[in-house]
Parts: structure tokens; sequence; C-alpha cells
């Protein structure tokens, strides 16, 4: 698996949001589809604490949890949300040096897997925070993220280390802003991003991970 001409191992994995980011992921070419058991807003690695009000998140019975890669927060539910983490090793043909260009890749690989379902594009522009993006990460736009018109379908972080990087992508069945946006500090952002514009994909999440795992590169 860790070779760069491997086939690409699968993992179907369930548990909670914070026991996932906590798992030292494999670098070789590897799919694993995060089935979380319990809603969670998951903070960037740099993101601050202050950002989420603590009892409001426990009171919407939320689990906050920080990840290893950059941004703002993201949800995740256990039906709403589809997450997905892509690993790959630094000697395999897919690694770009370039970091801005480094996940063009995998946005046009949920692109041409979607496609049945949805006419998507990805942003291939410069990253772009927006007033919110590094509080919330859909309320920002990067290189490989793919987009239906003006909302994002799918959000793209990574980690990169010396043995490869970890992409982590959440694409939304549903969006329901209320469920943790009131767990948000900030009542400017708050106001936001309920009215952020966020594309939907109402598929069966074991038919989305099954329609990525398809087109992937061999």
């Amino acid at each position: 698996m860790n070779s760069s001409t491997s086939q690409w191992g699968f993992h179907h994995w369930v548990g909670s949001a914070g026991d996932f980011h906590a798992r030292d992921l494999e670098s070789g070419r590897g799919v694993w589809w995060c089935d979380v058991n319990a809603p969670a807003l998951i903070l960037g690695s740099t993101q601050s604490v202050e950002d989420v009000d603590e009892p409001s998140a426990e009171s919407l019975g939320l689990d906050i949890v920080r990840r290893r890669s950059g941004g703002g927060a993201v949800y995740v539910h256990p039906t709403e949300s589809v997450w997905i983490d892509v690993t790959i090793s630094k000697d395999d043909p897919l690694w770009v040096d370039d970091v801005t260009r480094s996940m063009l890749w995998l946005g046009d690989a949920f692109v041409q897997a979607l496609a049945p379902w949805v006419d998507a594009r990805v942003h291939r522009g410069a990253f772009d925070a927006g007033t919110d993006g590094r509080a919330v990460c859909f309320s920002s736009t990067s290189p490989g993220e793919v987009f239906v018109g003006d909302g994002k379908l799918v959000g793209i972080s990574q980690r990169r280390g010396r043995a490869g990087a970890r992409l982590q992508c959440v694409v939304y069945r549903g969006w329901s802003p209320q469920s943790w946006v009131p767990a948000l500090s900030s009542p400017d952002i708050r106001a936001r991003a309920l009215d952020l514009s966020v594309a939907t994909l109402d598929i069966a999440a074991d038919d989305i991970v099954a329609a990525l795992v398809a087109v992937l590169p061999q």
C-alpha cells in the first residue's frame, strides 16, 4: 500500500470525530471514510478555541475537536455530511510540491465522480479567506475545492508532512447551519454563517464514496 504505484486502500471507519483525528493514518494511497457517530465541530489546527462558545456547543450536543490540518471550523454529522480523508505518500506521482496546486487533482476527481448527479467545477484561482474563512471553513475558497455555482460542494484541507499528505474532504448531503452556528462565539460570524451559500448533494453516503474511489487515478 505504501508503493507509489499501488491501488488505493479503502477503510470504512465508524466512531467519534475526536478518535478519528487522533489516528496516525498510513501515508500510502488510502481512502478513509469516517462515518461519525455523533455531530461535531472540528477546529483547524491553528484556530483559536475562542471562536467557539463551549457551553452553547454542549447544549447543541456538539463534540469540539481539533484537526491537524488548517482552516476554519467544519461541522460533521452522522447523516448530513460525508467525510472522506485521502492519503498519498511524498513519492507518489500525485504529490505536488507547490501547495497552491496540490489539491487540484483531488478536486478534479470529485467533479468526475459526482458528474452523474451535479454539474460542478474546481476552483483553480488563489486562496481567498473571505470575511470569515479563518473561523468557518466553508466561508473560504481554496484551490482544489469544488463548487456548484457560488456554493461550495466539497471543502478540502490538508496536512503535509515528511511522509506524505492527508487531504480531508467534506460533502454535505444536507445543510442545517442552525444545528451548529449558535456555538460560534462571534454574533457577526454567526449571522453571516447562517447565510452561507453551500451546495448540497442528497445522495447516499456510500454512493458518494464509491463514486470517488472508482475515479481516483491508478
